[in-house]
């Protein structure tokens, strides 16, 4: 096995996040990370297209961890994720994007 194919299946892994304090009646979720072929789709969504600027770059981080989100969770909707209030969105995308590794959440 090359190491190409172990980054490839230790990233079809999911990922445990910590999300204690978080008054989510769970002490840890899980998610996926994305591939590249993924994020360059996500980057093609109509939402994100009629976007520029940071708006764009707030969209595209949102649907990122969304995307990672519903990878595990399949009742999650993007419907349901925005009703989420903007801060507890903030802290539960800075603790996924930590969790994954960092990472682009947008595009300049």
């Amino acid at each position: 096995m090359s190491w190409i194919d172990t980054a490839i299946d230790r990233a079809s892994q999911p990922i445990e996040v910590d999300v204690r304090g978080l008054d989510m009646g769970v002490d840890a979720i899980n998610v996926m990370p994305l591939s590249a072929n993924e994020y360059q789709t996500l980057k093609t969504h109509p939402e994100a297209t009629g976007k520029s600027g940071d708006d764009r770059n707030e969209y595209l981080g949102m649907r990122m961890v969304f995307e990672m989100l519903a990878k595990c969770d399949s009742k999650l909707t993007w419907g349901k994720f925005q009703q989420l209030p903007i801060a507890f969105m903030g802290e539960l995308s800075t603790r996924v994007t930590a969790a994954v590794g960092g990472g682009a959440l947008g595009e300049s």
